[in-house]
């Protein structure tokens, strides 16, 4: 049944507010406050997580923290977690709840479970901004479990919109009604930092993120040691910032995204070394900046860079054979492609009108 295009009341549901994710979650709630639907978004504090949201977030957005969010499994604290948002939930009798990441969509998805009745008329929406059985990290029996517990929830009357075609792959399989919406940028916004000196520094490399197993530091800080003559930026913060121990890496903490933008201007080069991914914004930032985009060529990034708009690699033999073709491409036309393959695939405007169709049941 076709939703009227109506004002629609929207909660949003993040863990972890902060990264790609604060990113998608602040075009989207702030496109969607524009049209006047009745937004609201609850979220978990990190230290990634800017102190001037209220700044950021359109005023018409509706801003409440979740206290008992953690990253961590802890059935005291996750129980709270669900507590408060179901709370907020049945207080404001949102139209859609759209749940982002692991530990959101199964607090969400467990809400619907033994809320059934109450929330009948209420549509649930999840999208993993990469799955957790995906993390390479894990044994592989955790990883098969983090599986089952996907397929289980599934099933709670719940339509998962991933955020790629990568993930999009996966989430057909856990669920065949699974759709997607390409993540995407703001172009206007990324445009006004740019100038004169960017990507004039071409002996710098630069990435941002958590420093943590999926950012895969450990290769990142192997390519600085092989490579003593360029310098390298590690843009963030994490557990796992004891692996950059190359003395040409530089890790600046986390910055606002407006820090950032300025920063990243004269780099000419990105790189990102993943073990697994979504569709990462930053990649898609970079690109939109005409960067030269090193990336693994893993799920999440394959999707996006292709042999016309930058280079894959999964070694550190691989990632000098890429380098090393930067010289045969008198053109250097590649940061150009890249530039337009934002423009055509991953536009603020189609963003918006995907989620929006999806909402109304359009899709």
């Amino acid at each position: 049944m076709t939703r009227e295009k109506e004002k629609m009341k929207i909660m949003y549901v993040v863990e972890s507010l902060g990264g790609g994710v604060l990113s998608y979650l602040l075009l989207l709630c702030n496109e969607l406050a524009k049209k006047g639907n009745d937004i609201t978004l609850l979220y978990g504090v990190r230290k990634q997580t800017p102190d001037n949201l209220r700044e950021l977030f359109d005023n018409r957005v509706n801003l409440i923290e979740v206290n008992n969010f953690q990253r961590a499994v802890s059935p005291s604290a996750d129980y709270r977690a669900y507590c408060e948002v179901k709370q907020q939930i049945m207080d404001i009798k949102p139209d859609i709840v759209h749940l982002n990441s692991s530990k959101a969509g199964a607090i969400g998805r467990m809400i619907k479970l033994f809320n059934c009745r109450s929330l009948k008329n209420t549509q649930f929406f999840y999208t993993p901004h990469g799955y957790s059985f995906l993390m390479g990290n894990e044994s592989p029996v955790k990883r098969n479990i983090y599986y089952a517990i996907e397929a289980i929830l599934s099933k709670l009357n719940t339509t998962t919109i991933a955020c790629g075609i990568g993930e999009y792959k996966y989430a057909k399989k856990i669920d065949k009604d699974s759709k997607y919406v390409n993540n995407c940028v703001d172009l206007d916004y990324i445009d006004s930092f740019v100038n004169s000196d960017s990507n004039t520094l071409t002996n710098v490399f630069y990435t941002v993120g958590r420093i943590n197993e999926q950012k895969n530091p450990k290769l990142f800080n192997h390519i600085a040691l092989r490579h003593p003559e360029w310098q390298f930026i590690w843009i963030g913060d994490g557990p796992m910032r004891d692996e950059l121990s190359a003395s040409n890496i530089k890790v600046t903490g986390w910055l606002t995204n407006q820090e950032v933008m300025r920063k990243i201007q004269e780099y000419a080069n990105f790189i990102l070394t993943s073990k697994w991914e979504g569709l990462p914004i930053v990649l898609l930032e970079a690109m939109a900046l005409r960067k030269k985009c090193f990336v693994t060529n893993v799920s999440g990034n394959s999707e996006v860079i292709n042999d016309t708009n930058g280079f894959k690699f999964n070694t550190v033999d691989e990632f000098d054979k890429q380098y090393a073709s930067i010289k045969n491409d008198e053109n250097l036309c590649k940061g150009v492609m890249a530039r337009k393959d934002v423009e055509c695939l991953y536009s603020k405007d189609s963003f918006v009108q995907g989620y929006s169709r999806i909402y109304e049941g359009q899709f």
